[in-house]
């Protein structure tokens, strides 16, 4: 797993970092600042996994970017003005949670740079379902009401590693958490 604070460094440098899968693949994670906006992609070889863009609101408050329009990668985003996307063949694999913790990490360093002052905050807002376990499983405070759609991340120090799963793990992963389930006769 590569170290998130060396991967941080190197985008905020040059723009451009690897990072490494569990299994030692290399994926490509670009970084950029159109229009004052963050925005990081992954990418396995050349094709795009998926995205992130955020922008600084005001003080310690920046968000993901949820604006229709603003979308830097209208060929991979499903739904344009999310400021997350992952294709579909790369879910459930931690691609998600790796452009959380770059997103993160890139923000939280812009955050102490330019001390920006007031508390340090990131929100999410318009999530779907499909992302929901995401930012849960990232450690984000999950707003609850009648629906799900906002949360967000105070922690200005720390994000997780990143850990980009195999796509054959990734399956035994999930059908043994399946196995399990229906073992125990849960039904969701």
């Amino acid at each position: 797993m590569p170290n998130i604070d060396k991967v941080i460094e190197a985008l905020w440098d040059k723009r451009e970092a690897s990072i490494y899968g569990a299994d030692g693949k290399e994926y490509r994670v670009i970084f950029s600042r159109p229009g004052g906006f963050f925005d990081v992609s992954i990418l396995d070889n050349l094709e795009p996994m998926g995205f992130i863009t955020l922008k600084h609101e005001n003080k310690g408050l920046y968000s993901i970017v949820n604006d229709t329009k603003i979308n830097p990668h209208s060929s991979l985003a499903n739904t344009p003005g999310h400021g997350i996307e992952v294709k579909e063949k790369f879910r459930k694999r931690g691609a998600g949670k790796a452009l959380l913790s770059v997103g993160i990490g890139i923000i939280q360093r812009d955050w102490r740079l330019e001390q920006r002052g007031g508390e340090f905050k990131v929100i999410a807002s318009d999530i779907t379902n499909i992302g929901l376990g995401c930012y849960h499983n990232f450690g984000f405070t999950i707003k609850e009401g009648m629906a799900v759609s906002s949360c967000y991340y105070t922690d200005p120090d720390t994000v997780p590693e990143i850990n980009i799963l195999p796509k054959k793990v990734c399956f035994i992963k999930r059908l043994a958490k399946r196995l399990r389930r229906d073992l125990r006769g849960d039904s969701g």
